[in-house]
Parts: structure tokens; C-alpha cells; sequence
């Protein structure tokens, strides 16, 4: 055999081994998670820190408003409290010299729900402002462990879901897995 040969041969086999593989995993028999950390599912490593709701791009020029209530919210990572920055929602890149309808005025976790109309506001509003993840399948960076949320101490699986209401308490509380 000489070089030539030795290369087609080379150059064939490449190609066939290429076109099993393909075939092997396009029937299911290979996938790809050796590839990437197949811990966690394409769920739990969304992120909708960078999502904005639509109620949460309104802004509040003036205190001129038909709806005004105040839940509070406590977030709890491995036992230790997390502070909700105070003026959260409030003169931000989408509502420049303005409050979001969902903001803070303090780090006591006191939210501030105001709008110009009355209308259900989700807690996804909230975490959408301040620019953090927070869904059923974790809160920030935390993905992976254990998150309950309580309501009035209540279990609640509704999470960003949850319509805000005057004097709620809610309590999120993660545990690293």
C-alpha cells in the first residue's frame, strides 16, 4: 500500500466513524452530557435575571396613583438573611428620575406596590426590577439546592407567579443542596 492509499483510507475511515456517531446519537444511543455538567436540567440553569415584565417597565413620574399597598419580603440563603437594596426600582436605566411601579424605599424588605390603575401584579415584577433570578428553580446564583416560599406562613408553590397583596409576608428560603 503506499501513502496515497494509507490516506484515502485514512481520510474514508474518519468519514465513516463521523457518520456513526452522528447516527448513534441521532437515534438516542449517545447524547451529550459528557460534554457539559448534566446536573442540572436547561431549567434550573435558566436565568431571568435579564427579563424585564411588562408591568415592570412602567414608570411612576408622580404620586398621583389608584393603587398603593405594601408587601413584605424576607429572602433566606442557607440561614443567612440577604438585605433588598434600598431604593430598589427607583431612578433605574429603564425608569431614569422615576419609580417602577414595584420598588423600595429602604432594606427593611418593605415593597412598595404603586400604579396609576389597579391592576395584579405577580412578584415577578419585583425580582425582574432589581435585575435578579428568582423562579421555582432558585434565587440569584442559587440553583440546585432547596427553595420554599411561604405566604403569610403558608406554603405557596406559586414563586414569581404570586400576586402581590398588602401585608403579605413572604418568605423565600434557600438551602444549597
Amino acid at each position: 500500500m503506499n501513502l496515497n492509499e494509507n490516506r484515502a483510507w485514512g481520510i474514508f475511515t474518519a468519514i465513516a466513524l463521523a457518520l456513526l456517531v452522528g447516527l448513534l446519537f441521532q437515534q438516542g444511543y449517545l447524547n451529550t452530557d459528557f460534554l457539559f455538567d448534566s446536573s442540572e436540567s436547561e431549567e434550573e440553569r435558566r436565568d431571568t435575571s435579564a427579563e424585564m415584565h411588562p408591568l415592570g417597565e412602567e414608570c411612576l413620574n408622580t404620586h398621583d396613583v389608584a393603587m398603593h399597598f405594601h408587601p413584605n419580603l424576607i429572602i433566606i440563603i442557607d440561614g443567612e438573611q440577604i438585605v433588598i437594596p434600598t431604593d430598589t426600582g427607583i431612578d433605574t436605566e429603564t425608569c431614569p428620575g422615576a419609580m417602577h411601579m414595584t420598588h423600595t424605599h429602604d432594606d427593611t424588605g418593605k415593597i412598595h406596590v404603586e400604579g396609576h390603575q389597579v391592576v395584579d401584579v405577580p412578584l415577578e415584577v419585583f425580582f425582574d426590577v432589581w435585575g435578579v433570578h428568582f423562579d421555582e428553580t432558585g434565587i440569584f446564583d442559587y440553583r440546585g439546592g432547596n427553595i420554599t416560599m411561604t405566604v403569610d406562613g403558608v406554603e405557596s408553590d406559586q414563586y414569581q407567579n404570586l400576586l402581590l397583596e398588602d401585608r403579605q409576608e413572604i418568605i423565600i428560603t434557600y438551602e444549597s443542596g
